[in-house]
């Protein structure tokens, strides 16, 4: 697939134009897009329908995208000539003609969908749009929702920016094809890993992003995964944070081990400890003891 095709607007960067619109989520510094988004479409753009069109579309609000009094054929073809080219409003406006191009659109038994289905389920998962991937997800085949998430699995452990996508995707190919996606995530998880490792004060920036992206993963990924990449190649992991003297890293992914994954990658960080017996190496062996007694 052409990743030129799917065009890039991220999540939230175009609700920034309507600061007086913006809600936030109970509790939490983030903003809650979609209540935004509707407040915006009754608000701001409540005489703006080629806007309220846009917002509809992105957050898959099936219920204004339907309604006649607002987008009739006549006005949906008007947003045609300015919006066509766009995976996105292509898609919208070939489903919304009738019954017969929405059943068309979702009736494939190929493994990869029709073109404007997979490059807008593309564009979703790409720049986080959770609600228009899940209204996706919940009309294709599994073989098809496998074809595309797997494809675009590495950019969104890559990019390590929309948590919502990465744990709807993760729990369910996780359970479609476990060992695919355990090797997919491990190269990205892997890399983020050793480039976090370096010292060179002018990578500091990259230093700080990888260690970011190795949180993010470890945070948003599901169980079954997340104890996969760990227990990965004999713990390699933590026995290389412990052999390249990263502690904060080291002590970071010892959180997200279990009492019996604890037991067995003990086990490996003695190994080394043994050779080196010096203060350092007893200072990590310590790191594991303290998180033994936590979870015992």
């Amino acid at each position: 697939m052409n990743d030129a095709r799917i065009l890039r607007v991220q999540r939230s960067e175009h609700l920034r134009m309507f600061y007086g619109s913006i809600t936030w989520k109970a509790n939490k510094y983030e903003i809650d897009d979609f209540v935004t988004a509707e407040k915006i479409i009754s608000t701001e753009c409540a005489d703006w329908p080629q806007m309220q069109f846009q917002f509809a579309c992105a957050y898959a609000m099936l219920g204004l995208l339907t309604d006649q009094s607002l987008f009739d054929r006549i006005r949906r073809r008007a947003f045609a000539k300015k919006l066509s080219g766009h995976c996105l409003y292509d898609f919208w406006l070939t489903i919304l003609t009738d019954s017969i191009a929405w059943e068309k659109m979702f009736s494939s038994d190929a493994v990869a969908p029709k073109q404007k289905l997979s490059l807008v389920f593309q564009f979703a998962i790409v720049n986080g749009y959770f609600e228009l991937m899940n209204f996706i997800w919940e009309r294709v085949s599994e073989p098809q929702r496998e074809y595309i998430g797997m494809l675009q699995w590495r950019r969104v452990c890559f990019k390590a920016k929309h948590r919502d996508v990465m744990r709807f995707l993760c729990k369910r190919l996780c359970v479609i094809n476990p060992n695919g996606l355990a090797r997919i995530t491990w190269n990205t998880f892997y890399d983020a890993l050793h480039r976090s490792f370096q010292d060179d004060e002018g990578n500091q920036t990259e230093k700080e992003d990888n260690v970011r992206k190795l949180e993010f993963l470890m945070e948003n990924c599901c169980p079954r995964l997340r104890r996969a990449m760990l227990s990965m190649d004999n713990f390699r992991a933590i026995t290389d944070t412990f052999a390249y003297n990263q502690a904060e890293t080291f002590a970071l992914l010892l959180e997200y081990l279990d009492a019996e994954q604890l037991r067995a990658a003990r086990e490996f960080v003695d190994r080394i400890y043994d050779r080196k017996r010096n203060d350092e190496a007893r200072s990590f062996r310590q790191i594991v003891i303290r998180r033994q007694n936590t979870v015992d």
